[in-house]
């Protein structure tokens, strides 16, 4: 007879983003109370961070800890385990999962890495600031803080000049909220006039191509906040104060890069990423010529049913990779995922939004108040809702935080 050990089916998720987190919560609940299963999900920071709100916490609207939930908090079971480490590599022939401290044995596997920014080999990129995590919010917030300080003892306007490279979603909410934050704290100087020169530039012909039904609305609040807009516009080269866009050099201290993500790296033997280092999976979300390898998120790619890289498009797989590694746990066909945009919510400043949700658009104040009570509700932690909650009510009374820390 096989003993306890030897009957006993290990899951591992490498990666505690949307699609992790929901991947681990989903087996969970499916799989708690049995005993041959253990779920052990590793990632290099002990929290699960609410990406899409990062852009109040590099303007002052809320703080960083709002947005973020201990991984420990939210994840529990007497057949799970929580590993605060990189995976290094994984061996697929093998089936081991190598980290900084240890190698651990899988039966089902879930990539779940997430992305970084993607630069394509612009020179001199290492000169932008980045908006993917919690600690690039806070270096961009000090930042904008830091140059608008220089700015008043020097008056060069170098420093209150910012350029944000890409029009998609995250580069528009930026640039507006950089707007209304760096306003205020020049409004804060009695004897300041300026205003701050806030330049967005694309490569493409026009904003938001991803989202047709947003661009109109988008445009409009950006030209309210005279905000300009170079379309049509390669970036080739960045240094420490200035971006050369075509055959223009614009000085400026802040420069942002928001144009394009590629999956986070992780070694593999073999090697099984394909070109763009994307995990192709299939319609069940298992990696091509693996049965019980699957990958989710923004490091998955399906050629047969291309999807934007949104945290709702990794929630959603997360579930089902959960439901399918239980119904090949249980000998039972898997299911294929299928997946439709619900909507998309775009913040376009102070009480402005605009949105598509089941194909219906929506704008002004009621696609911003929409957004903020969707994202409340979304944001994982009690505790993590009431303080959001809380902030966002001051935020109707009191200024943002422009605290340097």
């Amino acid at each position: 007879m096989a003993s306890g050990k030897d009957k006993m089916k290990n899951i591992v998720i490498i990666g505690g983003g949307f699609g992790g987190v929901y991947a681990a919560r989903g087996l969970l609940n499916i799989l708690r109370h049995n005993p041959d299963i253990h779920i052990t999900l590793i990632n290099n920071t002990n929290y699960f961070l609410f990406v899409p709100m990062l852009h109040e916490v590099a303007t002052g609207t809320l703080s960083p800890a709002n947005i973020a939930e201990p991984l420990r908090e939210i994840l529990r079971g007497k057949n799970f385990t929580f590993i605060r480490e990189k995976a290094l590599s994984v061996d697929l022939n093998k089936k081991k999962v190598k980290t900084e401290t240890k190698v651990l044995s899988y039966d089902y596997l879930v990539f779940a890495t997430g992305s970084t920014a993607n630069f394509f080999n612009t020179s001199g990129a290492e000169y932008c600031l980045t908006l993917k995590n919690d600690a690039d919010a806070r270096v961009l917030k000090n930042h904008l803080i830091t140059s608008l300080e220089h700015y008043f003892c020097t008056h060069d306007e170098t420093f209150s000049t910012f350029v944000v490279i890409g029009a998609g979603p995250t580069g528009i909410e930026l640039c507006l909220e950089i707007k209304e934050f760096v306003n205020q704290i020049l409004k804060s100087n009695a004897n300041n006039h300026i205003k701050p020169h806030i330049i967005l530039v694309h490569a493409g012909d026009v904003v938001l191509s991803q989202f047709p039904k947003l661009q109109k609305q988008a445009q409009r609040q950006l030209d309210k906040h005279e905000i300009e807009v170079l379309v049509n516009s390669l970036v080739t080269k960045v240094s420490k104060n200035s971006v050369v866009v075509g055959d223009k050099t614009i000085d400026a201290a802040t420069i942002i890069w928001t144009a394009g993500v590629k999956p986070s790296p992780v070694v593999t033997v073999p090697k099984i990423v394909n070109e763009r280092d994307f995990f192709v999976i299939d319609e069940f979300l298992r990696v091509r010529r693996y049965d019980t390898v699957f990958a989710v998120g923004d490091c998955a790619f399906c050629e047969s049913n291309q999807l934007p890289m949104l945290a709702q498009v990794a929630t959603t797989q997360g579930k089902h990779v959960a439901g399918n590694i239980a119904l090949h746990l249980s000998g039972k066909k898997m299911k294929p995922f299928t997946y439709k945009v619900r909507g998309i919510l775009l913040s376009l400043g102070k009480r402005k939004g605009a949105g598509v949700l089941f194909g219906i658009p929506i704008h002004g104040f009621f696609a911003w108040w929409l957004m903020r009570t969707i994202y409340l509700f979304k944001i994982i932690g009690t505790a993590n809702k009431l303080k959001t909650a809380y902030d966002w009510t001051l935020d109707f009374f009191v200024k943002r935080d422009m605290t340097e820390v």
